[in-house]
């Protein structure tokens, strides 16, 4: 008898330890993480699309709006035991799920690029970084003519009056992706002679003063300080844009996203 208690307590001793290993277990799969999840990018349809990360469902100013570029930036909570995490994005009015992208597992950042452009997902492929230099990358959405573009850099000196152009691109066809090698120079390498002085430009190719986009000045110019153009020194970037003349105004869209980056 006595032999048969001695035998009891450690089996229920190890029926204990079990116990709590297991429960443990559960615990750290119930674990909440986060991920910062920014999707950017452009909706040339004509209805809002929806945004889901498996269950969870984004509304209110996180519908990507018709005909518009946008930001979805969020932080998406998760835990341990979902092994796969699924960015949905699906029209509000046909319902059709018209992208998916699995997030990298074990990260906490994720970015994506979204490109929507005549009922079809645009592919957005970004070139490799070059510790030499800087890639940018230009998308033209223009529909009302082919006619190739310059795509330069302007300011003027205030207090001198003279003018300052350099060129970013010559000859470009709308409806593709160009990429050229970028390094700031002289004339446009600081904040104060980029961000707070600089304009985009998008005229016909050859001319300074024929613009691109409807023969319209406010559609094809735009100041610099929103697309962060790498400034002296920097090297590496690779910074991708989705141009496109808006009802008033030039518009943007930023593919890329760098938060580290101090500006």
């Amino acid at each position: 008898m006595r032999k048969f208690i001695n035998y009891k307590k450690p089996t229920l001793c190890l029926l204990l330890l079990s116990a709590m290993f297991a429960a443990c277990k559960k615990e750290e799969q119930n674990v909440r993480k986060a991920m910062h999840v920014v999707v950017n990018g452009y909706n040339g349809s004509a209805n809002a699309l929806r945004v889901t990360i498996d269950t969870t469902v984004y509304g209110g100013d996180k519908v990507l709006k018709p005909i518009a570029k946008f930001e979805f930036n969020v932080a998406y909570a998760y835990t341990e035991k979902q092994q796969q995490k699924t960015v949905v994005i699906t029209d509000t009015v046909t319902k059709q799920v018209i992208f998916t992208k699995s997030l990298p597992p074990g990260d906490t950042r994720a970015a994506i690029n979204f490109l929507y452009i005549n009922g079809k997902v645009m592919e957005v492929q970004s070139p490799t970084p070059d510790i030499s230099t800087n890639k940018l990358g230009f998308y033209i959405h223009y529909t009302d003519n082919e006619t190739p573009l310059d795509i330069s850099l302007y300011r003027m000196d205030n207090a001198t009056g003279k003018e300052y152009r350099t060129y970013l691109a010559k000859n470009v066809k709308p409806g593709s992706w160009i990429y050229v090698d970028y390094l700031a120079g002289a004339d446009f390498n600081t904040k104060t002679n980029v961000d707070d002085a600089a304009s985009l430009c998008f005229t016909r190719t050859g001319t300074t003063d024929q613009w691109a986009f409807e023969d319209d000045e406010s559609k094809s110019k735009m100041p610099v300080s929103g697309i962060q153009l790498p400034l002296a020194g920097e090297k590496g970037l690779v910074q991708q844009y989705v141009i496109t003349p808006g009802p008033y105004m030039l518009d943007y869209a930023r593919m890329y996203f760098h938060p580290d980056r101090v500006r």
